[in-house]
């Protein structure tokens, strides 16, 4: 216990306020501290032959930080009609611009922007109406080897 005299003030002060105060300058940069969302990373690539002799490999690759996702499939191979190729996207975030037919951008974990045009040439898109800018939707797209493409944007469960 420490007795403070001077003249003209007496108190009494008991080490509960220095221990407090200690305490709180050492808790709050663990309160400031900000936790990142879990990245889980993989790729994969499978070879396969076909039985006709035909070869194909397909490589996919994910990126996942928290609810949000990015996966890229691309499909290559040899076939009865020659070389074939496909690609295929799955992105899981939250809209921040969306003209409706125009454009949609979506926003992912690792704060990168992934934008699509709807309007575009050889595309097919097909968004549900209760998408709009501030929602979490999943958008899958895939091309062909002829460069056709489709869009399908769907609200996306919070998990």
């Amino acid at each position: 216990m420490i007795r403070l005299n001077r003249p003209g003030y007496s108190r009494r002060m008991g080490p509960g306020p220095l221990l407090g105060a200690a305490l709180l300058l050492l808790a709050a940069p663990l309160a400031c501290r900000r936790t990142e969302a879990p990245k889980v990373e993989t790729k994969s690539e499978t070879k396969s032959t076909n039985p006709d002799g035909s070869r194909t490999t397909t490589t996919t690759e994910t990126k996942q930080i928290g609810s949000t996702l990015v996966s890229t499939t691309e499909t290559k191979g040899t076939g009865a009609f020659g070389r074939e190729k496909s690609e295929s996207e799955t992105v899981v975030g939250t809209v921040t611009e969306y003209g409706p037919g125009k454009r949609l951008v979506i926003l992912t974990g690792d704060g990168a922007k992934h934008s699509y045009d709807l309007d575009e040439k050889k595309t097919a898109a097909s968004v549900d109406a209760r998408i709009a800018v501030g929602s979490k939707v999943r958008l899958d797209q895939a091309r062909d080897e002829s460069g056709r493409r489709s869009i399908r944007v769907v609200p996306a469960s919070d998990r």
